[in-house]
């Protein structure tokens, strides 16, 4: 049997799109399609006609063929003759059921049923959204809850987080990094010059905006360098250096020494997709942490607007200040190295998520052992527990906005989360760490197997054979452990 993959944005094109909408698509593709090759050939795709033509050579032979569409409903490709199955991910309790918003009237697809009714099938995420599409496509639409897959961590089951040894963790990375202990944050650097006199602002005021209002690392805490570079005198060939002092511009990209210390939180986030609320994230730790020095939130932004969300971090720290924890930002694409550096140096994962569609980094970070705070909303539902988690309260039906329509009229909804529970939650966390390490090594195991049991390989191969080519032989090593009943995995009509 033939597969074909493919995704509006391709391996060719990933770097120019990341944090563009819908990028994340290829990144599921990429984790779909080693799981595929276990079951037939799998082919991408970069163009979705070229689908026809693979699909006339199988017909003369008499092979099967299917085209899976990693994208969202209404960028599906239809009216091919190769049979067609939507890939997608969604985070709210309904679909679009009408051409409803302006935006939409040029093409069918916005109405998702017209879709779901052409391909005759689909495949999502999360059994949240197998609940929103039966909702309108009635209760035996053939429609599979699957994840996806992850393959089984090779790193050691962690037994202390790193950063808690006495001596800390140095991390060394290339990228563009911000470091509140590299700034001045000073409250009158909030002030706006247009309400001060009248002036006219223009954008290239920013250049000479934190000379006037004082954001310098003379204005740093004194408390910050106790950690900003440890045994640096040691190090000066280290061509590794300490973040730079900051001020509005997001800092340039360079090779950055970090030393961290204590109990390290991590959250890999678009800060533009309001959905993540990394304003609750952000404020959340900065309260519950004010008093703690060896606490540090690190965030790994990715998006189209950078600066904006550079700036908008530091209006944040700065209502906040002063506090004595850590908030570190690192901007754009890193190397994988880095990456599993960053997991690796994590003790926590943080998700303050309204809604999610499977959220995979918090997935990722769980299968290296690392202990999440996350609410068990929406598609989380299918494998945060307290087992893995500390658990934030939300609470479901506040109103909001189809995310690719007009931005004008509330016709969905999201979950408001309880920023006092994740206050809590921060807290009993940092407890956890320091006072019970027994509980987190517990957490720890309980995170690798939950996520394994929840979308490892053989369980995610499984569950595709089921739906997708029941009559081929099921490859061996997907026949182990797997659970074919599990209804947190597969949701297809029985």
């Amino acid at each position: 049997m033939k597969f074909l993959l493919y995704a509006q944005v391709d391996r060719n094109s990933i770097g120019e799109h990341l944090g563009a909408a819908d990028y994340s698509y290829f990144f599921l593709l990429r984790a779909f399609a080693p799981v595929l090759a276990e079951l037939g050939e799998v082919i991408e795709l970069s163009d979705s006609q070229q689908a026809d033509v693979i699909h006339g050579q199988c017909t003369q032979r008499g092979e099967r063929c299917v085209l899976l569409s990693f994208a969202p409903p209404h960028k599906t490709p239809l009216g091919l003759t190769c049979p067609t199955v939507p890939v997608f991910a969604w985070e709210y309790p309904e679909i679009p059921e009408r051409i409803e918003e302006a935006c939409w009237r040029d093409d069918p697809r916005h109405d998702w049923r017209y879709v779901f009714s052409t391909t005759g099938r689909a495949i999502c995420l999360s059994t949240h959204t197998v609940e929103a599409v039966r909702r309108s496509m009635g209760r035996t639409y053939p429609i599979a809850a699957i994840p996806s897959p992850i393959a089984p961590s090779l790193t050691p089951p962690r037994t202390h987080p790193a950063s808690l040894l006495p001596e800390g963790i140095t991390w060394r990375l290339n990228a563009a990094v911000s470091d509140s202990y590299r700034m001045g944050l000073n409250v009158d650097a909030m002030l706006h010059p247009e309400t001060q006199d009248g002036t006219p602002f223009d954008p290239s005021d920013l250049r000479d905006f934190s000379e006037v209002n004082g954001l310098s690392l003379e204005k740093a805490p004194v408390h910050s360098l106790r950690y900003m570079d440890v045994g640096g005198s040691s190090l000066e060939d280290d061509p590794y250096q300490p973040p730079l002092a900051c001020d509005w511009n997001v800092p340039p990209s360079m090779p950055v020494r970090l030393h961290l210390h204590g109990v390290v939180y991590t959250s890999v986030l678009t800060a533009s997709s309001g959905r993540k609320n990394w304003e609750d994230l952000v404020t959340a730790f900065c309260w519950a942490f004010r008093d703690t020095e060896d606490a540090t939130l690190i965030l790994k932004l990715t998006g189209r607007d950078l600066p904006h969300n550079h700036r908008h971090l530091l209006m944040m720290l700065t209502k906040h200040a002063p506090f004595k924890c850590r908030v570190i930002a690192i901007y754009g694409y890193v190397s994988d190295d880095d990456y599993a550096a960053l997991v690796g140096a994590s003790t926590f994962y943080v998700n303050a998520s309204l809604c999610e569609g499977q959220c995979l980094p918090l997935v990722e970070f769980l299968n290296e052992g690392v202990p999440a705070i996350a609410p068990d909303n929406t598609a989380m539902a299918d494998y945060i527990s307290d087992d893995i988690a500390f658990v934030v309260k939300s609470y479901p039906g506040t109103p909001t906005m189809w995310p690719h329509g007009d931005h004008e009229i509330n016709r969905t909804s999201y979950c408001q989360l309880d920023w006092g529970s994740l206050v809590e939650a921060y807290r009993r966390s940092y407890s956890v760490a320091h006072q019970d390490p027994g509980l987190y090594r517990q957490m720890a195991h309980c995170a690798r197997q939950t996520i394994q049991d929840y979308c490892g390989n053989d369980i995610v191969t499984t569950a595709l054979h089921t739906f997708l080519c029941p009559e081929l032989p099921l490859p061996m090593q997907a026949t182990s452990g797997a659970v074919v009943s599990d209804s947190r995995l597969l949701a297809a009509t029985p």
